[in-house]
């Protein structure tokens, strides 16, 4: 890339090449990630727009989509990635980045192969790494902490669980549509030998830079949120942090929508309860295959009341698994009609969700299709405006993220 074209922006006119008007496309894989994204460029005072979907119109220096193709079909992740795809390299971007989970939940070999057959590039830069948070990668085989990931919570996730710590093989077992990519690469790699899949161990800060320095414009590049921001900081894209996360923000009322089992949302519900937040739950009798619609109307009715009266609302469907035939699908359906519902019905000028699949899942119901990315709270924790309304913030957070306890108590 010329770095001479990289510059300052003094107006609206964006100074970079490629019909899109932004100097980078992202494809997240769910809708958490790619706020994470979003908190990186406000970090270093780049411009966002932010899609679902589709490629946000908004000029921005960084253009982002987000979709949910971790909780779709294997083949519906590599149509999604493939009609993406066909749109963004038509349009000649400067770079585009394809965010994954940095522990490699989903189908990103699938997703990556349907970008390839697109794009015509002959070899895939991986780094899923973030030493910043303990998750690294030693000889090929990833670590949380001083664990393997096999030996974490991560094995037993719902979705995608990690019953093996080999990156290789997580990838693999993953991913069975990977025809495009070939051979793969894993262990100690100083640079890019011809095609194929590059995945460099990565267990500090350092190797993350150095990763980020063999990204070429005949490669494409995947990762972390953390390894994004180095390769921006490598191609002289970000330069400088100038806008910290926002140490002030207190919300004295809001609606908080909780779509995870983890066990940090389960102890911070404990101490939202504490302090005087309306802690709720679906009542089990709203969990069973069959709907109740009087009584879950008389539910709305009582949530109604709390968010009225308390101001401060937490609601999640259960703290544990609830299976019966199509019940993440059903479950999805009944939370999307809660918060419709208290959205039109109560003054909600804050509202906070958790877990990419249930933030998703809400903003499609509502049709909320373009967000304004505001305020980086926190690592992965991003406050939002909902554009074509008229006051509504969004805050958003992956299920394993903590919120910061100063954003609910002031402190």
């Amino acid at each position: 890339m010329n770095k001479d074209k990289i510059q300052n922006k003094t107006n609206n006119k964006s100074p970079y090449r490629g019909d899109l008007g932004g100097l980078v496309i992202v494809i997240a894989d769910d809708i958490t990630g790619a706020a994470e994204i979003a908190g990186v460029c406000l970090r270093y005072g780049l411009t966002v727009s932010f899609g679902i979907d589709t490629i946000p119109k908004d000029e921005a220096d960084v253009r982002i989509i987000a979709t949910d193709s971790r909780s779709a079909s294997e083949s519906e992740a590599y149509l999604i990635h493939s009609n993406l795809a066909k749109v963004i390299y038509s349009q000649l971007p400067t770079l585009v980045f394809k965010k994954c989970d940095s522990v490699l939940r989903g189908y990103i070999l699938t997703e990556l192969s349907a970008m390839l057959e697109v794009c015509k590039l002959r070899n895939v830069l991986l780094q899923p790494a973030n030493p910043a948070t303990g998750r690294c990668i030693i000889d090929g085989t990833y670590y949380v902490g001083d664990e393997k990931i096999e030996n974490t919570g991560f094995s037993i996730d719902p979705d995608f669980p990690a019953h093996d710590s080999s990156v290789l093989n997580l990838l693999l077992q993953r991913s069975k549509k990977n025809e495009a990519i070939y051979p793969l690469h894993t262990g100690i790699i100083k640079k890019l030998n011809g095609q194929g899949l590059y995945i460099p161990d990565c267990k500090s800060v350092a190797d993350l830079r150095e990763s980020s320095k063999m990204s070429s414009e005949k490669t494409l590049v995947c990762g972390s949120a953390a390894f994004f921001e180095q390769i921006l900081v490598e191609k002289g894209i970000a330069k400088t942090i100038i806008k910290s996360t926002d140490k002030g923000l207190w919300l004295k009322s809001f609606l908080l929508i909780t779509g995870t089992t983890h066990p940090e949302s389960q102890c911070f519900a404990e101490k939202l309860k504490k302090n005087g937040c309306s802690v709720e739950k679906f009542p089990e009798h709203l969990l069973e295959a069959e709907l109740n619609e009087t009584d879950f109307a008389d539910w709305l009715m009582e949530l109604k009341s709390k968010c009225s009266e308390n101001k401060r609302l937490s609601i999640a469907i259960s703290d544990k698994p609830i299976i019966f035939p199509n019940s993440q699908t059903e479950l999805k359906s009944r939370l999307n009609r809660v918060v419709a519902y208290l959205l039109q019905n109560c003054k909600v000028s804050d509202l906070l969700i958790e877990g990419g699949a249930t933030t998703y899942s809400i903003l499609k119901s509502l049709s909320f299709n373009s967000l304004n990315p505001g305020t980086e709270i926190g690592p992965g924790v991003l406050r939002m405006k909902v554009n074509n309304t008229d006051n509504l913030w969004l805050t958003i957070k992956p299920g394993s993220y903590p919120w910061p306890e100063r954003l609910i108590y002031g402190t």
